[in-house]
């Protein structure tokens, strides 16, 4: 099965998640999105670049 799962806004800015979604990130929200992780990650190139600098 393919599942697709992203984070949205209601006024179309999703280029910089820092700006909009921490302040409204708790608990419940957490467990949504733990719910919704896999065994595998897809990513493209400029995702997993942003990605790979992050510490885990």
């Amino acid at each position: 099965m393919i599942a697709a799962s992203l984070f949205i806004s209601l006024d179309d800015v999703v280029e910089e998640p820092a700006e909009w979604r921490f302040p409204y990130f708790h608990d419940e929200m957490a467990a949504a999105v733990t719910a919704q992780m896999a065994d595998a990650l897809l990513l493209g190139r400029k995702t997993y670049d942003s990605f790979a600098g992050a510490d885990g």
